[in-house]
């Protein structure tokens, strides 16, 4: 039965494998020591303690804090933003682990809050304030697209000649809302930056498709997968700490964790829970209202609990008492979720237009569905529900995959080896990075 659900799970990438093998000859390996130290500028809207926009955050964070510890100088340029009613209320420039960030006044909380509408009033003043008494910036790299900090940080650079570096991670494309004021924003104010950066990196195939389909050429994209602190999930929280919190008892308990918004598929997920769930299992969801959540609670059964966005340990918590983790998105690139469930024990549903799809289907980690098949979304978390021992083994997998590839110090010596070539090129005078120097 297993293998049978396998096997109708599966959704073929090939159609992306093209453009990804111009990227994958664009993964360097040349040895750290054969470079010297750079200084790197990393701009994103939203850095710790700010969590409650997805995965970038995290990201940024792991990948700053891992170059530091591979003897780098690391520098953020982000905004204040934190929550609907909430500010970073923390110094300007500030050392967080050895990574310097300089944080930007938003004009309003409320807009970059409810709309992602960041608009930093003294972006400049901040990065001057930030970079005062440190070493000149060898290579800024920019993550996420549509904010201003990337204009700013961008023309900066460009005026120094300093290359740059854009990590997308999901947001080139236009989908899921506001489509037109994307299309206005881009036309106005951002369109221009992937072309103008010196190098893109896509975070999986799919991204790197994303990149094409907007006109990027392959030989301009590399292939970097984002990166887990390992180390976050050692010791791992006792199984029954969560669902003692939350009184749910010692039944089955399948778990999604992450934003609730219309592509995430959450109002999916939980009509597959009517009537009740899969073996008696009960459904947590887990994560902030990004304009999905009124759908998913109008679906809703007795069987599914929602608890908000968890801070902190508490997520870690609900991964490792989950008995299945469902991940079931559309138009993701990545996805930090599955692997952090991985990594705490659960075994994963992952859909199969995604970019955490195609990892979980190279590592034989998991069981992948077509986005929207209710039906065949719950016969998935039965499948696992019911064979524990091929979902532990699927678990095993999973961790042995991450451990091997997507660890932050593994990620950061990728991305070390890039900034390096990029420093390289920029001194030759050669302008953009291609697939042929590799």
């Amino acid at each position: 039965m297993l293998a049978r659900c396998w096997s109708n799970g599966l959704s073929p990438f090939r159609q992306r494998k093209s453009i990804a093998s111009h990227c994958e000859r664009l993964r360097f390996s040349l040895p750290i020591d054969h470079f010297m130290p750079l200084h790197i500028l990393q701009v994103a809207p939203y850095f710790p303690p700010t969590w409650a926009f997805g995965g970038i955050p995290r990201v940024v964070d792991g990948l700053s804090r891992a170059l530091v510890e591979l003897g780098e100088t690391v520098s953020v340029l982000t905004t204040d933003v934190l929550g609907p009613d909430r500010r970073v209320m923390l110094p300007q420039v500030r050392d967080h682990h050895g990574v310097m960030v300089g944080t930007a006044r938003n004009l309003s909380n409320r807009l970059a809050n409810s709309h992602q509408l960041f608009l930093p009033t003294n972006a400049g003043s901040v990065l001057q304030a930030l970079l005062a008494s440190r070493a000149p910036v060898d290579v800024v790299h920019l993550h996420g697209h549509r904010h201003l900090l990337n204009n700013v940080a961008l023309r900066w650079a460009q005026a120094r000649g300093i290359p740059v570096v854009l990590t997308a991670n999901g947001t080139l494309r236009r989908h899921e809302r506001k489509v037109g004021v994307k299309l206005l924003w881009d036309g106005l104010i951002a369109g221009h930056i992937p072309g103008a950066v010196q190098c893109c990196v896509a975070v999986s195939a799919a991204d790197a498709a994303d990149h094409h389909h907007a006109g990027i050429s392959p030989e301009r994209v590399v292939r970097i997968p984002n990166g887990l602190d390992l180390a976050e999930f050692a010791p791992l929280p006792e199984r029954g700490v969560f669902r003692a919190a939350h009184g749910l008892g010692d039944g089955p308990l399948v778990a999604y964790l992450g934003q609730v918004s219309p592509r995430k598929g959450v109002d999916l997920l939980v009509r597959a829970f009517a009537g009740g769930g899969p073996h008696g299992s009960q459904l947590v969801v887990a994560g902030n209202d990004m304009g999905g959540m009124e759908r998913a609670r109008q679906e809703a059964s007795d069987a599914v609990r929602f608890v908000g966005l968890l801070p902190g340990r508490q997520r870690l918590e609900l991964l490792a008492d989950a008995d299945v983790l469902v991940y079931a998105t559309t138009a993701e690139v990545f996805g930090l979720v599955p692997f952090e469930g991985l990594l705490c024990g659960a075994p994963v549903v992952v859909a199969d237009d995604c970019g955490c799809g195609e990892i979980i289907s190279e590592a034989g980690a998991g069981l992948l569905v077509r986005y929207g098949d209710v039906d065949a979304l719950r016969a998935r978390i039965s499948t696992l529900l019911a064979d524990r021992v091929a979902a532990r083994a699927m678990v095993r997998r999973g961790r042995s995959y991450i451990e091997r590839h997507l660890g932050f110090p593994t990620v950061a010596q990728q991305h070390r080896a890039l900034y390096a070539r990029l420093v390289d090129t920029a001194s030759r005078g050669q302008g953009k990075v291609e697939s042929s120097h590799a």
